[in-house]
């Protein structure tokens, strides 16, 4: 049987300690950062309208690449095609309050 010597094994675990200390900084490093995921991350993102006659009389606009219903948050009608920018989210229902960014 062979033996391991007292200088391979302290070898070996002081590389598994380093191993253990590196991820668990990259664990504490990744506590940090802001979200990246969620209804908030989309205030401030703008879209296009793609349909103007959604059920209850939601808009469909693309954000992202993805289709939400969505309502203005001010008076007036907006045009299929017409940029807009995302205001809010509604938490109850998952819809952007939105308003059309005007060009000049």
């Amino acid at each position: 049987m062979n033996q391991i010597g007292v200088t391979t094994m302290w070898a070996g675990g002081i590389t598994v300690l380093l191993i253990a200390i590196f991820l668990l900084w990259l664990g504490l490093k990744a506590q940090k950062r802001p979200n990246q995921t969620g209804d908030v991350t989309m205030v401030g993102e703008t879209g296009i309208v793609r349909k103007t006659a959604g059920f209850r009389g939601r808009l469909v606009v693309e954000v992202r690449g993805e289709q939400w219903w969505s309502k203005m948050n001010v008076p007036g009608s907006i045009a299929v095609g017409s940029e807009i920018q995302v205001t809010a989210v509604d938490p109850d229902d998952l819809i952007l309050i939105i308003e059309p960014i005007e060009r000049s």
